[in-house]
């Protein structure tokens, strides 16, 4: 739906429900469309859907990142992959642990 602006002024309620309703209500303003008045679920699917579209890459972002700091030495790498490797052997155990407190 199209209504002028002076129209949205005096009724903004009406056209409030409308977009409540599921109704896009497209305002004009010396019959151009300059705005429009949408529900809060409509607005929040398009900006997710905007989002998900513009949300850069894990690989982007590593890429990024490796840019800016130069990323790791073998050395860092190797000592990180051990860390997280003592990690998840110390969540395995302590959820053995916990099932077991015997062990």
């Amino acid at each position: 739906m199209t209504a002028p602006l002076y129209d949205i002024k005096a009724r903004f309620s009406e056209y409030v429900t409308m977009a409540e309703n599921g109704e896009v209500v497209e305002i004009t303003k010396h019959g151009t469309t300059t705005a429009v008045i949408i529900s809060l679920k409509m607005f929040n699917e398009l900006n997710d859907e905007y989002q998900e579209m513009h949300r850069p890459s894990f690989v982007d972002e590593i890429r990024k990142w490796k840019a800016r700091t130069g990323g790791l030495t073998q050395e860092e790498a190797e000592e990180f992959i051990r860390s997280c490797e003592e990690d998840r052997y110390n969540e395995i155990v302590n959820s053995h642990r916990e099932e077991n407190p015997w062990l």
